[in-house]
Parts: C-alpha cells; structure tokens; sequence
C-alpha cells in the first residue's frame, strides 16, 4: 500500500527549479533511502513531504493532500534540521515539552526512548552543555518518542561516533517493518543495511531506482 503518492512536484526558488519530481511512490513497511550529492535534492524533497516549503504538483501522505487537506505531515517523526531545543532545560525536559503539544505519550514512554537511543533519563545536564552525539541522540528520541507510523530522517546519523552509529541502525531495524522511513545517509554502509529501496537525485531530480 502506498502510503506517499507525489505526483508533479516542482519546487521553486525564484528563477531556480529545486526539485522536479514527475511521480514517486513510496510503501508501507518499507525503509526507502535517497542518494545524491550535497545540493541534490534530498532535503528539499523531505522539506516538501512534511509541508515545510510552498510546491507545485501534489504530495498525499495516508490520501491527505499537503498543503490541502493539512498544512503539515501527521503521525510522522522528522529529523531534517537542527529543532531548537531549549538550552536551559535538561534532555528529559526538552522532550517533556514537546511531548506536550501532543499529549500522546506519559514521561514513562519518554524515558523508555530516551534509554533506547543510549540518553539517561535522569541526566541533570543542560542540552546546551551536551555532546554532538548526545544532542544528536536526543533530535532522535524527539523522532521516535511518539511512535509515529512515519519517519522522515535527514542524517540521522551525522554526530555519533561510531558505536552510537551502530546503536541507532539497531534501533531502526528493530521497528523498520512497523514503519514508513525515508532516510538519507552519505555513507554506503547505512544505506546498504537498512534501506529495501533506494532513490538516486541530481539537480532536485530521481535518476536512478535500485532495489536492495
């Protein structure tokens, strides 16, 4: 069952087309990777399926229009760019906050997310005086902490050393089936192990399809 239908899509800025994207389909239960240099695309199109940016064509997510029948992806956790994190507050407390907005989940179900990315629930640090790969870690845990049906992850690995890598590709392939995750990584081995499907873009268009 498709669960992402684009069809159509230009993204434009000014005189410059940034992404041109005739159709794409993308399924349930699958982990489908996008490919290409810095400036292909990748973001850019992630940016357009969460309604991030103003688009031409159409971009249904579950048969709702974006930018339609709702201005934003639903039932989706996105890692695109850096959230803006309150500073002050401890890891804990950040997603505290944001899990507020939902009121989905109990400070049980944070903490249990928090343990699964390799974060300590009861850390008193401040998220400012936090590691790259804690903070990393924690723009991961914000993604997961609801248990949304999609997962729309720029990256996710810039950051980690290289045990945290090797944590957080566990953490994906264990809930992997129970998902639809769009994902990009500039290293092969990410993309070799966890994706069903993979997408290549240059220039903001799909030049190649490969099923792994």
């Amino acid at each position: 069952m498709n669960i992402i239908t684009i069809e159509n899509l230009i993204v434009s800025l000014k005189k410059d087309v940034l992404l041109n994207i005739d159709h794409l389909n993308i399924e349930h239960g699958m982990c489908t990777g996008f490919v290409g240099r810095n400036g292909s695309g990748k973001s850019m199109l992630f940016k357009a399926i969460c309604g991030f940016v103003k688009y031409s064509g159409s971009i249904r997510v579950n048969g709702k229009w974006i930018g339609r029948d709702c201005d934003f992806i639903q039932d989706a956790g996105v890692i695109i760019e850096q959230p803006n994190f309150i500073g002050y507050l401890t890891p804990f407390e950040n997603l505290q906050v944001l899990a507020e907005i939902n009121k989905k989940i109990t400070h049980e179900q944070i903490c249990k997310t928090m343990t699964m990315v390799g974060l300590d629930p009861k850390c008193k640090k401040k998220t400012s005086k936090l590691s790259l790969g804690m903070k990393q870690r924690l723009r991961i845990a914000q993604a997961l902490m609801e248990e949304p049906s999609i997962l729309i992850l720029d990256e996710p690995f810039n950051g980690l050393d290289e045990s945290g890598v090797s944590e957080i590709r566990d953490v994906i392939l264990n809930i992997r089936r129970d998902k639809t995750i769009l994902l990009t990584s500039h290293m092969k081995e990410d993309i070799d192990m966890l994706c069903d499907i993979v997408y290549y873009m240059e220039n903001g268009k799909i030049t190649d399809k490969i099923a792994m």
